[in-house]
């Protein structure tokens, strides 16, 4: 209590023991009396408590060795009565002082308390307000004045929602609050702490009081966080360990699993105490598992097995099965592990292996050729099927001798004398230089025929480059020896041959050619004959009739000269040539053909056109060739206009394009048109387009032909286009 309280119940008491004294000693009442002991009381142990007990006791003296006072009757009962309230007051006024004395004896012992718990602790009123903290709370918190401190100063954010709801339900239902939060420290850290607050009530059951403690959990929080992270660590490694990890009891029974072995079976860890583990082997390998497992139980001794396990889905795989068990100090079992390697994809690799082994030796033996395999110092390790059965040897038909190999027995024993010292000297190059080995010689058979071989070795390298293994085939080419010299006999004739269908071929070229300028000589002829005949003779248009003879014998002249050229496979004469200026010749020079058969001409030619190097006659004859071929296929057309089309355009940026184009039938085999002596006419030689392709593909282009629809014929030619760089 403060020192303005102590000091308030001592005056009313000094005044009512007084006046009870007084009253007393003029009323005679004793009761008086009673109020001066009670003030005495109420005083004890004060520094007033003398001048009340002096009082108190001049007072008795009166009362004993004063006369008595006559006083009238009426007054002396109001007197007495003034006495015995006033004894009356002293004594309430020591019930309360006792009250009060009390509850700060009780304050006293609760702040002593609170002082010496170990860690924050405070109290509350009912209401929730913060009433008191003890010295430990103080520092921590940093709290100098209770009435301005606001717990969402000190807990976390994170936390403070949580913890004032859960405090708001405990006031609101006087349950105890329990909760763990983080709390802000005089350097601004924030530590953990867990916080418990109770209620206390009075002889009601209503709430008076509450009273909070909070125990610093930091550490313990912190090494909690550490072994949960360890936890999780451990967890994560065992189950992302590549294979099934599983623990059980001295007795076998199933206490853990990791998370590949419980989704692999399709089973939760609450499930796992009562799984059968034999229950998912397959029925082929579950009776020698179980029994190696009790063997394993029984002896307290690792093992290992084999055996495949039913997945979820009903599918079995193979695994390695490999339990252990950990004992104690006496060696006695206390618990086993065991880790179930999933090697099926191994498992089935190495059936594979087998069998891949399997159908490459019956591969080796069974391909028609003699193999054979030596060590890298070209010693022979192996000898297939064929070889054996061939040469009627194996690699343990001969015996090593001094200073002669076992490799050198066997190849003087089957290869013909006249090969032999060349074979090995070959073979002993390619081992001493690491080179392949190529030749042909004769081998002897088991009957003792030689028959000829044609040999060959290579070396298989490690990754180092060095020779693991050489590897050998002979293949047997008597055969084909036999054909080849048979071929040889064949090709001379066919040779002879040969040439004289190219005389034919030639002879028919020429005839070919030269018969459409023969014929325009012929016809100049007649009409030169014609205008000399008139009279008088039309001499200048008989001069003009002759120049054209002239100009067309010179062009038979050439034709032959080319075509014989093409055919000895002569160089010809190219020059840089402007093919627009090509077909525009080959136009007028076809004017009156061209005229007789009532069709007529359309050129689309590109300008600018890039030059090419050709040889002008040969190209000019070409054109000449599909143009006369083009109006010959509409000769015959009377539904349809004859309309020949010449197109030239830039095809790429190395090529030029020339388009014949005629409405005419068409042909339904594109290629064999340009076949030596395949003609659709029916006076035909059907050697012009074969020429026109021989010439065009001499100058390195293309000649084809393609349909049109819905009638006709194109025939499409390209040159290279002409550069100093391809010149």
């Amino acid at each position: 209590m403060t020192a303005s309280s102590s000091v308030h119940p001592y005056g009313p008491a000094i005044a009512v023991g007084a006046a009870g004294m007084v009253l007393a000693c003029i009323s005679g009442e004793v009761s008086g009396l009673l109020a001066a002991v009670t003030a005495l009381y109420i005083c004890r142990g004060e520094s007033c408590g003398i001048l009340s007990i002096a009082t108190c006791g001049l007072a008795v003296g009166l009362f004993v060795l004063l006369p008595r006072i006559d006083i009238a009757p009426d007054i002396e009962i109001y007197l007495q009565s003034a006495a015995f309230l006033a004894a009356v007051i002293a004594v309430g006024l020591l019930i309360q002082d006792s009250r009060a004395r009390d509850g700060i004896d009780r304050a006293g012992y609760e702040t002593r308390i609170v002082e010496s718990i170990p860690g924050l602790a405070w109290t509350c009123d009912a209401e929730g307000r913060l009433t008191d903290m003890n010295a430990n709370a103080r520092a921590y918190l940093d709290v100098l004045d209770i009435g301005g401190f606001r717990c969402r100063h000190a807990i976390h954010p994170d936390d403070l929602e949580r913890t004032l709801v859960l405090w708001s339900r405990s006031l609101e239902t006087g349950e105890e609050l329990q909760v763990t939060h983080r709390a802000r420290g005089p350097d601004g850290t924030y530590r953990w702490f867990r916080s418990v607050a109770r209620p206390k009530r009075d002889l009601r059951g209503k709430i008076v009081r509450w009273y909070g403690t909070g125990i610093d959990i930091d550490d313990q929080k912190g090494a909690e966080e550490s072994a949960r992270a360890t936890e999780a660590n451990l967890r994560s490694i065992l189950d992302n360990v590549p294979g099934m990890i599983a623990t059980a009891d001295s007795h076998g029974r199933l206490d853990y699993a990791n998370k590949r072995d419980l989704d692999y079976f399709g089973v939760v860890m609450s499930d796992l105490a009562g799984h059968n583990f034999l229950d998912v082997i397959h029925p082929e390998e579950r009776e020698a598992t179980l029994t190696a497992w009790l063997r394993a139980v029984q002896t307290g001794e690792p093992t290992d097995f084999q055996h495949r396990f039913r997945r979820h889905d009903g599918t079995y795989r193979w695994f390695h099965s490999r339990v252990e068990p950990t004992v104690d100090q006496h060696g006695n079992v206390v618990r086993w592990y065991g880790l179930f390697t999933d090697i099926d994809d191994r498992k089935s690799a190495e059936d594979a292996l087998r069998d891949s082994e399997r159908q490459f030796r019956l591969l080796i033996d069974a391909i028609p050729a003699l193999v054979w395999c030596a060590t890298p110092d070209g010693e022979p390790s192996y000898l297939n099927k064929r070889m054996v059965d061939f040469t009627g040897m194996t690699l343990d038909s001969f015996e090593h001798s001094e200073g002669r190999s076992l490799g050198s027995l066997a190849r003087q024993a089957i290869v013909h004398p006249d090969e032999l010292a060349e074979l090995e000297r070959l073979w002993s190059h390619s081992v001493r230089t690491e080179a392949a080995l190529g030749m042909r010689h004769r081998l002897r058979r088991v009957d003792g025929v030689y028959r000829w071989v044609d040999l060959r070795a290579e070396p298989l390298r490690n990754g180092d480059g060095v020779i693991v293994q050489w590897y050998g085939v002979c293949v047997d080419i008597e055969d084909e020896t036999r054909m080849q010299d048979a071929l040889r006999a064949t090709q001379d004739r066919l040779s002879r041959a040969s040439q004289a269908a190219s005389l034919a071929e030639l002879s028919a070229s020429i005839a070919h050619e030269v018969n459409q300028p023969l014929a325009a000589v012929i016809a100049n002829s007649h009409a030169c004959q014609r205008w000399l005949s008139t009279e008088p003779p039309n001499l200048q248009r008989a001069q003009v009739t002759v120049e054209r003879i002239i100009r067309d014998a010179n062009g038979a002249a050439e034709v032959v000269s080319r075509v014989r050229a093409l055919f000895k496979q002569t160089a010809s004469t190219r020059l840089a040539v402007d093919l627009n200026e090509v077909i525009s010749e080959v136009c007028k020079l076809i004017t009156d053909h061209v005229t007789k058969k009532g069709v007529s001409i359309e050129t689309d030619l590109e300008e600018n056109l890039p030059l090419t190097l050709v040889d002008r006659v040969q190209i000019q004859q070409v054109l000449v060739n599909l143009t006369r071929n083009g109006i010959d296929a509409m000769e015959s057309s009377v539904d349809y206009p004859k309309s020949l089309l010449i197109r030239s355009r830039r095809d790429g940026m190395n090529e030029v394009l020339v388009e014949i184009w005629d409405c005419g039938g068409g042909v339904e085999d594109v290629e064999r048109i340009f076949e030596p002596f395949f003609t659709t006419k029916e006076n035909g030689m059907g050697m012009g387009l074969a020429i026109c392709r021989s010439i065009i593909e001499a100058h390195d282009g293309r000649l084809r032909a393609t349909k049109n629809q819905p009638r006709g014929t194109t025939l499409t030619f390209t040159l290279p286009a002409y550069s100093r760089e391809s010149q």
